[in-house]
């Protein structure tokens, strides 16, 4: 996701946010948070910094992730935040952590936010998935026999079911 350029102390900047969900991570880890500031990683500091806390800061609850109060949330992710800027905020001369300002937290707020729905819409749209399978498994086991049953009482044909179950799914 990438932000459209906003303007701090005259400066432009730009924040852009990417978010990996699943494979091999672990799901009970806190999220690994991958924090650049002009292409180049910001390695120490990571309490001091305002990416950090503002991903801390967010209702993690409702993207479908546990969350402990002021810490970072859990879950199979890794989130990578970037600012680009002519003049990043740092906290000291080392440039190891991005300053709190406004207008970059809330930035990076919005930024994280966009990424975290669309990972909300993907975990939901595999849930729903999973409801769908097991529902055509079920019936695929348990129509058959309905259908076997009727046509011994009523000793007729047992009918085609294909129909019947693709109404059924739809």
């Amino acid at each position: 996701v990438t932000r459209p350029p906003k303007v701090h102390a005259g400066c432009p900047f730009v924040v852009e946010v990417g978010l990996v969900y699943g494979g091999d991570l672990p799901s009970d880890q806190p999220i690994q948070l991958l924090r650049f500031a002009n292409r180049v990683p910001l390695l120490f500091q990571q309490g001091a910094c305002a990416i950090t806390s503002t991903v801390s800061e967010l209702d993690w609850h409702r993207y479908g992730l546990e969350q402990k109060s002021g810490a970072l949330p859990v879950g199979p992710v890794i989130l990578l935040v970037h600012l680009a800027s002519t003049k990043i905020p740092y906290t000291s001369e080392a440039k190891e952590a991005v300053a709190e300002t406004e207008e970059i937290t809330r930035e990076i707020a919005l930024a994280v936010q966009a990424a975290a729905r669309s990972m909300k819409v993907h975990l939901s749209r595999q849930v729903r998935r999973s409801f769908a399978e097991e529902k055509f498994r079920i019936i695929q086991r348990i129509l058959p026999r309905i259908a076997e049953k009727a046509s011994e009482i009523v000793q007729g044909p047992i009918p085609d079911l294909t129909r019947v179950i693709t109404k059924i799914m739809d």
